[in-house]
């Protein structure tokens, strides 16, 4: 079986959008390189029973439940979806905005993709980081620093060790 997100990784032709930068730990989305820095309570993965999130890389590979790999990712601005009411994708689910994410070519993915930043109403993704409510505040912020245009952002995404 193929890489079915083969097309998704590529290393973009995009202007920087100026110095802004993302970091993803597994518990905040930081976004620097503005005006000033803003931090989102964020997770990645589905939680278990006891509604924990996993992050080792084991958790990583599993597709349809593990959180988005460690690598490095960019996002362009401009590819931001808003949720309507007459789209069928549910904003419970996605919440009013989300916006693709994209693995460079070095990131390995594990055949894995699709992945977005957005919100929704219950936190918890099948490999998106999932700001809940917290997407608004993050597209507003995103305008406030002139970054909604075609250009590219990079995110890292880095999570603590696990601790015995």
């Amino acid at each position: 079986m193929g890489d079915r997100y083969a097309e998704e990784r590529y290393d973009p032709s995009l202007a920087m959008c100026s110095k802004l930068a993302l970091t993803f730990n597994g518990k905040t989305l930081a976004m620097t390189g503005g005006s000033k820095t803003y931090s989102y309570p964020a997770a990645s993965g589905k939680p278990d029973k006891s509604g924990a999130f996993s992050y080792t890389k084991e958790a990583q590979i599993a597709g349809f439940s593990g959180p988005i790999p460690e690598g490095i990712y960019w996002i362009n601005p401009d590819e931001l979806w808003v949720n309507r009411w007459y789209k069928r994708g549910s904003e419970a689910s996605w919440g009013k905005y989300r916006i693709t994410i994209h693995p460079f070519t070095t990131t390995e993915t594990y055949q894995r993709g699709g992945f977005f930043i957005h919100g929704g109403k219950v936190l918890g993704s099948i490999g998106c980081i999932d700001l809940t409510s917290h997407i608004d505040a993050f597209v507003a912020d995103l305008q406030v620093e002139g970054a909604m245009r075609k250009c590219q952002i990079h995110l890292s995404v880095q999570y603590a060790p696990a601790t015995p």
